[in-house]
């Protein structure tokens, strides 16, 4: 069978909506979901492959319009539970008048910036701009995606407001053989806290790493650990 192009793909929308639970640290009582987005057909080996293409072919934004828009849509956990929904700076930026259509009367949503996703300085008073007029007319919030990753460093982490800051799943390996990545994640914590924002830890995979989380407070937790 031939391999369809992108944008067919993105025009028959062949994409399935699953939504990971984001925990409380505490009592790992479901706090929210974010939303993932996975292919419906098999001609690309990850869905990862699927976005460099996307990208390269000049789609990026309408795969992220158009997959926003599905986990909006199909989000049935009510509209008290927090979604959590990945986008780019220049998508936020460059269609708003649709993001403001799709946010109208679908519960409380969070910004989910994405880790490989970088804004030059002049643009950062517009994107502010924005932040504030979304949390004013949606309630929204807006999470820094993937802390850790080479992008998501603590300049960008606090060059414009956000409620949550999200580790890259990649630092919780390898916990227990170091004292130092122990206390990478105390200090994290209580420097984010201190900045009036919340941490979430993700890549949560065994009983021992959520134990140490509790112990040292975080709040919030993600992982296959929960599913």
């Amino acid at each position: 069978m031939k391999k369809p192009s992108v944008s067919e793909i993105i025009d028959q929308n062949l994409f399935d909506t699953i939504y990971e639970p984001i925990v409380t640290v505490p009592n790992t009582e479901v706090f929210g979901y974010e939303s993932l987005t996975r292919l419906k057909t098999n001609h690309w080996n990850a869905i990862s492959d699927f976005i460099e293409e996307a990208e390269q072919e000049g789609q990026q934004k309408a795969f992220e319009l158009l997959t926003l828009h599905n986990a909006v849509k199909r989000f049935e956990k009510g509209g008290n539970t927090p979604l959590f929904v990945n986008i780019s700076y220049d998508t936020f930026l460059e269609n708003q008048e649709e993001l403001h259509d799709t946010l109208l009367d679908n519960g409380k949503i969070v910004f989910e910036f994405l880790e490989t996703s970088k804004l030059p300085q002049e643009r950062m008073n517009d994107l502010e701009k924005q932040l504030r007029l979304f949390q004013k007319k949606h309630e929204t919030k807006f999470a820094i995606d993937d802390f850790g990753s080479g992008y998501a460093d603590l300049h960008r982490v606090f060059a414009h407001h956000s409620d949550f800051v999200k580790t890259d799943r990649l630092l919780l390996r390898d916990l227990f053989e170091s004292d130092g990545k122990k206390n990478f994640f105390e200090q994290l914590h209580l420097y984010v806290k201190k900045h009036h924002k919340s941490l979430i830890v993700e890549g949560v995979e065994t009983k021992e790493q959520l134990k140490f989380l509790q112990e040292i407070g975080i709040p919030y937790a993600q992982g296959y650990y929960f599913h």
